[in-house]
């Protein structure tokens, strides 16, 4: 066993009181650091990244109950309050602004408390050999003063990765936005299906128990039964699958919205405008909006500060280290306080800092790659999404002109079936096609809206609304085009339950124009408008022809 010789302490020397207070001295530290680490405020680390979701003033979402109309803004508030994937990412953003000021503490000087008891043995004069407990209770600072400008890239590093995040935060939400908006008019557009269908059954079984009847009075052939049977059948068919469409995106909407809106009454008041910006004009915006190219860029400049810290390594680091002591009894026991000024120059690492300097290289390439891959990502995604708004546009226009022509074939081969112009073949045919061209219209009348909703998300341009309207007006989950619901007149020998009385349930009492219906909900501002401010005055808007060329 070693032991160690504690000299006696001069005579006339005395330990001032504060000293002797040494454990006061000790506890308080401890009892600062400990609160210091139980006081974070979690609801405001919460709010770093609500107040970028919600913006300064967001709008009250009050809770959703059962029976309540859903509006498609306050579907997207809901979504942007309730998404835990959306708060993950912002709880991503949370870690790196915690990075950054990270960062910048490594410029400020540290303090700490660092107390030892030393145990040595102490022999006295006669040889007996006792233990001893030396105490120290030194307050350590460091402080960094050169670091290769490490600390300073580092920094700068920190601030365009939190900016990265806070702008692919702000995209994830956007994206969230069409998610819902997609599944919300899907199930408009499966409703409006379903409501086509329910009309068409009923029409078709009709005319099944007509040529049974017809059948009896011997005017029919059996195969014109079984015909008008397959057809009705089929009808059914396509309506339990469109039911079940139906259902699956009511569920997806409650799984988005995370709120129990599977029954809710859905009301559409979003107006597509007639006129659209020049292509030019959309791309522009798309690449000075688009969050994610903005991402991209604060990447790089991320990466190119991070190559600067790599570099950084190869420069020498100097740093200095004080240590007062509150209390002290090892040698020399007159001591108070003690200072090192350290340098470390980099002479070899064994290729460490060489393969750092790579590494961040390498990364800064790929960061400009993604960057690129992104503007060009951006490009394609606009023209796209300007391509099947304008198209979808001019499908509506021919869609209705289909859909008038099949009405007007499926009324001539009716009238020509009961004088033998034509076989009830014939009639089953022009039926088929007058429900495929009401379907193709309904399907793409919602196309057109969520084309517009894709074209505002490639311009980096679906905001979140401002508030949530009251709803004036009825919701309009069904259709309200009349052209869709009216069967074609049947001009043949009509059996019970097949003539005015029927026909009055499910037809207006003039026949109607195939336009626009008369009524139509109270003008509302789209809560998702393209922007008035364009790129390029004075530039003529592209207009969508509106006018239906001649059948």
């Amino acid at each position: 066993m070693s032991t160690t010789i504690v000299p006696p302490r001069p005579p006339g020397a005395e330990v001032r009181p504060a000293f002797r207070r040494w454990r006061a001295c000790l506890a308080l530290p401890i009892a600062i650091t400990l609160l210091a680490g139980c006081a974070v405020n979690q609801e405001k680390e919460v709010e770093l990244y609500r107040k970028e979701l919600d913006g300064k003033n967001p709008p009250a979402v009050a809770e959703f109950y059962e029976g309540r109309p859903l509006s498609l803004e306050e579907a997207l508030l809901l979504a942007n309050r309730r998404d835990e994937n959306l708060a993950s990412s912002g709880e991503t953003y949370v870690q790196a602004m915690i990075d950054r000021e990270r960062a910048f503490a490594n410029f400020l000087p540290t303090i700490s408390l660092a107390p030892s008891i030393n145990y040595v043995d102490k022999r006295s004069s006669f040889g007996n050999v006792t233990q001893s407990a030396i105490k120290d209770v030194p307050m350590t600072g460091s402080v960094n003063i050169f670091n290769g400008f490490q600390d300073t890239s580092n920094l700068r590093k920190a601030g365009f990765t939190s900016e990265q995040r806070r702008q692919l935060l702000l995209d994830l939400q956007m994206t969230l936005f069409l998610n819902v908006a997609q599944t919300y008019y899907a199930i408009l557009s499966n409703e409006r299906s379903v409501l086509v269908l329910i009309h068409s059954a009923e029409v078709q079984n009709e005319r099944v128990r007509d040529q049974e009847g017809r059948l009896k009075a011997g005017l029919a052939r059996p195969l014109d039964v079984a015909q008008a049977q397959a057809q009705a059948s089929a009808t059914h068919v396509s309506l339990i699958t469109a039911q079940n469409n139906v259902n699956n995106s009511r569920t997806m909407l409650a799984f988005l919205l995370n709120a129990p809106v599977r029954n809710a009454v859905l009301i559409d008041r979003l107006q597509v405008p007639q006129r659209l910006l020049p292509i030019e004009n959309a791309l522009w915006i798309g690449q000075h909006n688009r969050l994610d190219v903005a991402a991209a860029s604060e990447g790089v400049e991320a990466a190119r500060q991070a190559v600067s810290a790599a570099l950084g390594q190869y420069y020498p680091s100097v740093s200095l280290n004080v240590d007062y002591f509150l209390h002290k009894e090892s040698f020399p026991t007159n001591s108070e306080w003690s200072g090192i000024l350290s340098a470390n120059v980099p002479i070899f690492t064994a290729g460490i800092v060489h393969a750092n300097v790579r590494t961040a290289w390498s990364q800064l390439r790929q960061a400009r790659l993604v960057q690129l891959q992104t503007i060009r990502s951006v490009d394609e995604q606009v023209k796209t999404a300007y391509e099947n708004l304008s198209q979808s546009k001019r499908r509506l226009v021919e869609e209705r002109v289909e859909v008038r022509a099949a009405r007007e074939s499926l009324r001539q081969a009716q009238d020509s079936y009961p004088v033998g112009l034509a076989t009830y073949l014939d009639v089953i045919t022009a039926q088929d096609q007058l429900l495929t061209a009401q379907l193709s219209l309904v399907s793409e009348q919602i196309n057109y809206k969520i084309f517009f909703l894709d074209l505002l998300r490639t311009m980096g341009k679906l905001a979140r609304p401002d508030s949530i309207p009251a709803p004036a007006t009825p919701p309009t989950s069904m259709p309200s085009d009349e052209e869709l619901l009216t069967p074609a007149p049947s001009r043949g020998r009509q059996q019970p339950g097949t003539g005015r009385a029927f026909e009055s349930r499910i037809r207006p009492a003039t026949e109607p124009v195939d336009t626009e219906p008369a009524t139509q909900p109270a003008p509302v501002v789209p809560p998702l408008p393209i922007p008035d401010t364009q790129p390029a005055p004075n530039v003529p808007l592209l207009p969508i022809p509106t006018t239906e060329p001649s059948p």
